[in-house]
């Protein structure tokens, strides 16, 4: 337990920091997350706290971390940043933009792509070797480093710390973060404090969250989903921190079948064009792109495709999958885009994945982040099963030779 216990005190040193820089420099709060369900949760948590501690901020919802976005981020000096379940593998980059910044706080679970600029906070799971892949979610992270700001203040309280825990549960659960069925680490320790607190209840079908409508926490994370993701460029994920906050004025109720209506149509026509025309292949992955088929859908989307795919036996167990969607001109809060990217999304099958953890074959931390720099891009948010990148688009072509050429490497060592 030692190891939670020097994460845990991380938090509440991170914390003095950024309650004790917003207090001397005045200056703005910007919170910059992800737009899946853990991004969601762990801007819920965060603005949670905030609220609590009447400290004025903004959420700004974003897909992935990119130069040319840091460059629109770091646009006005004088800020305070935090970054919620994104930025540790690009924490290097986003360094070159902090100094620019009074403050840039990085709070993030994915395996961090280098070292620490010293102008960053960045508090991480891994960096005190408890797994981001199986043992905090985003979420938690946010849940945890909230639970430290209010206990700064004499804020926090059982209830509180229970209604901060339910995000990380539910955060967990977005990104499927379970150790033989079940929760562990960091995000079991919060579902016991969310079912002590009762906030969270045990069901017939497991847990049940009372305040959010009696759903589940699997419900939650996948309405959560198809807001943030499915629904990005309409605004949904705001909607989704309001759902999360109990802030919903119902208008969710009448979005949810439509966002779910318009994904499975898209869904729909690019399976029938892919049992038409197949994937495209290579010696160890397939791959598929969809360009802005997926229009008017957040790039999120290419990713839940490679799952559906995975689930419905269409694709080669043997190979790793990869799918591109082409990141629309103009980013909801962001602008203009300075140059065409394509997101880039891998998953794996349940075999493969058996393959990795046993090390006989090349997880996604060692194939993505170095396949993206070949091409022109940026790694963040990638897990060793799951990953996702952007790179330059036109250089499809590059980023797969590269995986190959890497695949080869890795087996090699």
């Amino acid at each position: 337990m030692k190891r939670y216990k020097q994460f845990l005190n991380e938090h509440t040193r991170g914390a003095v920091i950024l309650s004790d820089t917003l207090e001397q420099k005045q200056c703005s709060l910007t919170v910059i997350h992800h737009n899946d369900a853990d991004g969601l949760c762990a801007a819920a948590a965060l603005s949670m706290a905030f609220d609590m501690l009447s400290i004025r901020h903004k959420l700004l919802a974003v897909e992935k971390i990119h130069e040319f976005m840091l460059e629109r981020i770091y646009g006005e000096s004088g800020e305070c940043l935090v970054y919620a379940d994104l930025g540790g593998q690009s924490s290097e980059l986003i360094g070159r933009y902090a100094k620019r910044s009074l403050l840039t706080v990085i709070l993030d679970h994915h395996l961090p792509g280098g070292d620490t600029p010293e102008n960053v906070v960045h508090i991480n799971p891994e960096l005190f070797g408890i797994s981001g892949d199986t043992e905090s979610s985003g979420a938690s992270v946010g849940a945890l480093f909230a639970r430290a700001l209010l206990g700064l203040s004499n804020r926090n309280s059982m209830l509180s710390n229970a209604r901060l825990a339910v995000f990380g549960v539910i955060g967990a659960f977005g990104d499927r973060q379970f150790v033989n069925g079940k929760l562990a680490g960091i995000n079991s320790i919060l579902l016991e404090d969310t079912l002590d607190g009762g906030v969270i209840r045990r069901s017939k079908d497991g847990y049940v969250i009372p305040g959010l409508g009696g759903r589940t926490p699997d419900d939650i994370a996948n309405m959560l989903d198809l807001l943030g993701s499915t629904g990005f460029y309409s605004g949904g994920a705001q909607r989704g921190v309001n759902l999360l906050l109990e802030k919903d004025t119902g208008e969710v109720a009448s979005i949810i079948p439509r966002l779910l209506e318009m994904k499975d149509s898209l869904f729909d026509k690019e399976i029938e064009r892919i049992k038409n025309h197949g994937l495209q292949g290579s010696s160890h992955f397939e791959w598929i792109d969809v360009e802005d088929r997926f229009d008017p859908m957040g790039v999120k989307s290419i990713g839940l495709f490679l799952e559906l795919l995975i689930e419905k036996g269409m694709t080669d167990p043997e190979k790793y999958l990869i799918g591109f969607q082409n990141l629309p001109p103009v980013m909801p809060g962001i602008g203009e885009m300075q140059v065409p990217l394509s997101k880039v999304s891998a998953r794996v099958s349940a075999s493969l994945r058996n393959g990795i953890e046993e090390r006989a074959l090349p997880d996604f931390m060692k194939l993505i982040p170095a396949a993206a720099r070949r091409a022109g891009g940026t790694a963040d948010g990638c897990h060793r099963f799951a990953a996702a990148s952007v790179i330059s688009l036109g250089n499809e072509k590059i980023f797969m030779e590269a995986l190959e050429d890497l695949f080869e490497e890795e087996r090699q060592r």
